[in-house]
Parts: structure tokens; sequence; C-alpha cells
């Protein structure tokens, strides 16, 4: 039996971490894990020279040391055999491919379970190119496409008592009780619900934020106490609307900069129509499965497509073609929305990191954001809505019943469960026959006060090792 008291300076402990990168590298698969690597000098010159965020520099630490021994391990034995395992610790980072499939997931299901049975709008909030930059260097102001979003749905489901609001108020629409949420204090409202996320990138990798949301075409009345179903959307009313709310709080927040207000005026003059927003009923699938622009009765796919771009990188590995690390030469594509067609893009690697780091969002910033009904503070108010739609459809799911479903799908994604589904194995069953059980766990962090410095000095010895750059997912 293996003694698992390693710590990480000993020569067993490097020799076990070369030999398990060795055994799960594949040369011949680019990666963006090898991207890093080439480039992880310019990484760290650029945020000592402070023109990279805290947020780059953690990610891109945390993915390369990705299921590696200095992340930590859960040692498991068999006690039939001397066989053993050991499960690498994940990174969790927002920036790793591996560990952002399964936050994904898990934040598709959890969306899944809370929403009503009724088809939801798929709305898609967009800026001008003009705008975009403001939202790049101030990352702060990125909150505000959420309440800008959220409250042009809360006047659109709320319409007639806007303008008898607007007309009560002597044509003045904000309201200082309301803070910047739009009706905030009022009772009786028509309540709805939506889940924002947020993509900040289009396919070709550009820097291009905008707002995707699921809404139910459902609102609850709370002043009749019942269910409406609603089927029409006013598309001239959303578009000025989300442009007048983005507008009213960018100059909010930037204090009635001279820039600013220069570029709203402009908007204004230039931009008659309102601000882009898409939420025609007609279904169109992609490669992807959901192109963003759809009426679905289909809420899995829907919320699944959201959540893939608000959990993940910026780009999938299998886009990567080739790449050539002595010369630094990249190969990758993306499928074009206009033509449907495959457009392959030649650059350097560092290129493409540079398009790809400035999509890692902030510390806490939160990508998905839950508003009316789907809010977790407003879940009596969801029961209650189930219960009336129930008693339409015949079929009631009550809190406990949620609950419950809730619990069954994310038992799915668990580790031992997800790697039973991919290798069809069952990774706690030793050869023997015999189950694995635990026996040790390795927790370099415990204790560890300044964890930028550990990741750093873990990574300088992994690259003074000339470790092979794989990513164990276990080892006996």
């Amino acid at each position: 039996m293996i003694d698992h008291r390693f710590h990480n300076g000993s020569d067993e402990f490097k020799r076990i971490s070369y030999e398990a990168n060795k055994l799960f590298y594949d040369p011949d698969q680019p990666r963006i894990k090898d991207i890093l690597w080439n480039h992880y000098d310019w990484i760290e010159k650029t945020y000592e020279e402070g023109r990279l965020r805290d947020a780059i520099l953690d990610n891109v630490q945390r993915t390369l040391l990705c299921k590696t021994l200095y992340l930590g391990y859960d040692a498991f034995d068999c006690t039939n055999c001397d066989n053993w395992i050991w499960l690498f610790r994940h990174c969790h980072s927002r920036f790793c491919n591996s560990c952002g499939i399964k936050y994904q997931k898990q934040l598709s299901v959890k969306a899944e379970v809370m929403c009503i049975d009724v088809p939801h709008r798929h709305v898609v909030f967009t800026i001008p190119e003009g705008y975009r930059e403001i939202f790049r260097k101030d990352r702060d102001s990125l909150n505000i496409l959420f309440v800008a979003s959220r409250n042009t749905m809360m006047k659109t489901f709320n319409h007639s008592l806007f303008r008898k609001m607007r007309k009560k108020r002597g044509g003045i629409l904000s309201n200082p009780r309301d803070n910047i949420y739009l009706f905030r204090n009022y009772k009786y409202l028509n309540e709805f619900a939506m889940i924002s996320t947020l993509h900040t990138f289009g396919r070709d990798l550009k820097w291009n934020p905008h707002i995707h949301a699921p809404i139910p075409e459902l609102v609850y009345d709370n002043k009749k106490k019942r269910i409406k179903h609603i089927t029409h959307f006013d598309f001239e009313s959303l578009r000025k609307t989300w442009m007048y709310e983005v507008n009213r709080l960018l100059l909010e927040h930037f204090n009635n900069d001279k820039i600013i207000k220069k570029l709203i005026d402009e908007s204004y003059r230039k931009q008659d129509k309102g601000f882009y927003v898409y939420a025609k009923k007609d279904l169109n699938k992609d490669d992807d499965g959901y192109s963003g622009i759809t009426n679905s009765k289909n809420i899995q796919g829907c919320v699944s497509y959201m959540m893939r771009y608000a959990s993940r990188p910026a780009m999938a590995q299998s886009r990567i073609t080739y790449y050539n690390k002595d010369s630094d030469d990249i190969t990758w594509y993306y499928e074009d929305h206009a033509t449907n067609e495959k457009v392959e893009v030649k650059e350097s690697g560092l290129e493409l990191l540079q398009k790809m780091i400035i999509h890692i969002p902030d510390k806490g910033f939160r990508m998905v954001r839950y508003y009316g009904f789907y809010h977790p503070k407003y879940q009596e108010l969801l029961d209650e809505i189930h219960k009336l739609l129930g008693k339409e459809k015949k079929v009631y799911r009550d809190k406990e019943a949620r609950k419950k479903q809730l619990k069954q799908k994310l038992d799915k994604l668990r580790f031992r469960t997800q790697m039973a589904d991919t290798y069809n194995k069952d990774i706690f069953r030793c050869e023997c026959g015999n189950t694995f059980y635990y026996v040790y766990t390795y927790n370099p962090l415990q204790g560890v006060s300044n964890d930028r410095e550990y990741r750093k000095d873990c990574i300088d010895e992994m690259r003074s090792l000339r470790l092979s750059r794989g990513s164990p997912h276990v080892y006996s």
C-alpha cells in the first residue's frame, strides 16, 4: 500500500507528477494549455507592468495547475490488493475548458428545474459597436446591461402602469425610491421572470457584450392573483426602452461624463429605432443547436446554449486544428452567423491568447442572474405560479418535487457518475472487483495565505522540471 504522506518538494512527489503528466499527454492534440505555457513569461511580465487584471493571472495560473498534484488529491486504496488511485483536484477556473463543462451543466440543470412549463421567448439585447469599448475598460459598467435588460422587460410587461406613473410624475420616468431598478418598490405589478446571461464575445472572439435571456410568455397579476399568458411583444417599444435604460444608467454610472454624454446624444440622433433587440418567434438552429433566436418549448436546449458561453472560456479547444509550439503558428475556425460558412483563422498563438483573456470575468462577477419570480427570494411566488399553471395542465410540481428533481439531476453530474458515463467504467471499482475506500487527502493549499505566490512557485517548478504539459485525471 502506498504511503501518501508526500510533501511538495520530495523527489517521489516530483517523479509521480512527471510520470502522471507524461502518461496522459497527447503531443498531437493542440491544446489551450500549450499556448499558455508558451506565453506564460509574457503573461507574468504584462501583469507586473500593470497591464493585466488580477483575474487573468489568477485564472491562467489555476488552469495550468488543474488536475496536478500541486492542487492536491484524494487517495483511495483497495482492501483486497495493493492497488490504489489518486483523484486530482480541479482548478474551478473560468478559463478552464474541463471545469467549465461541468459548471455549465450544473447551471443549466438549476435553471431547467426552476422554469415553468410554458414557451420561453429567447431575447437577445445588444449594444452598438461604439459602446463596446466603454464596457471593456470599465468592467463594473457591465452590471448596467443586466439592470437595463431587467428594466426593459419590467416596462414591457407593465406598460399601462408605466404610462400612468409617468403621467402622475409629470413626465419624469425615474423614481428615487426605485434606486436603479424600475418599479422596485411598487406593490401591484405584473410579475415576470427572466434568466439573464452575459456573453462578451461572438464566434470570432471580438469583444461584443450582450445579454441573452429566456423569458416565459406568462406574467402573474399581483392585484388579481392570477396568471396571464403573453404572446405579443412590441418590438419598437422593446428597442427604444432598452436604448433609454442603457443610456440613463451609463450617465448615472459615469456621473454625466462629457464624453459619455456626447456618445449618447449621437446615438439618439443616429438610431431613432433604438438599440437592436432580437425577440422573434422563429426557431433557428445552427451547429451548436440553438442560435439564440427562438420561441421555444425546449427550455433545456435554450438554457444549455446560454449557459455554455457564460461558464466556459471564449473558445472550445476542439476549434484549434493546428498549433506549432516552436513557430507559435496556430490555425482555428469559427462558423459565420451570416453565411453559415466555416471561417479559418491563421495567426500567432499570442494573438489568439490576447483575444481570449479579455473575456475572463473579474473575481466574484456573476455572469448569470435571475429576475422576477425566478429570483431565489421569490420561491413562494414561483410555487404559487406552478400551482395555477398546474390547474391548467393537470400537472403540478410543488417545491418539494422540484427540489427532488434538482437533486436527482445534480447527482448525475457527480464525478463518479460522469466518469462512468464517459468511459463506461466505474473508477472506484478495483480490477479485483472490490470497491476503493478513501484513506487520505493531500491539500497543499491548507494554511496558505497567498495562493497566488504558491501557484507561481508551482508553475516555476513545473517548468524547471520540464514536465510534459498533460492533465491527468487518475493515476494508478
